[in-house]
């Protein structure tokens, strides 16, 4: 499996370097060292000892930085992240693991929402007032 950069060259399966992969992906190339130590993506390393990504690393980013908006942390994407091998051609896998994505960026903005409804009630201040008052 070959896959066409941005600049027009054709890549290999694993041998994207760190620049293609940040370019492709928008990131830096610290950015992609980074989402590697939380697992996101792993590399392997060539007779140079350079590391080499296959071209699913792109995705498998913009993935967990389109999550990290809505508060899914790097090991929970990685986590879904996961269950999907390299080059997995299988669309099914792919889409599972953006909508159990989407399910937990979903929850998240929902007790972000309940929050904002607390605070905007003052609620919250109230309550904890009482249970100052309470003995211990």
């Amino acid at each position: 499996m070959t896959d066409t950069l941005s600049s027009g060259r054709a890549a290999g399966p694993a041998a994207l370097t760190v620049g293609q992969v940040a370019d492709a992906a928008g990131v830096t190339a610290n950015a992609v060292r980074f989402y590697e130590g939380y697992g996101v993506v792993s590399a392997h390393r060539n007779g140079g000892n350079a590391r080499r990504f296959t071209v699913d690393a792109i995705c498998r980013i913009r993935l967990a930085r389109a999550a990290q908006r809505v508060g899914i942390t790097l090991k929970e994407s990685a986590d879904i992240l996961s269950g999907i091998p390299p080059l997995c051609p299988d669309p099914d896998r792919w889409a599972a693991a953006g909508e159990e994505l989407v399910r937990m960026g979903r929850e998240r903005i929902s007790r972000l929402q309940e929050t904002v409804n607390e605070l905007s009630t003052l609620g919250f201040l109230l309550a904890d007032q009482s249970a100052a008052r309470r003995p211990h």
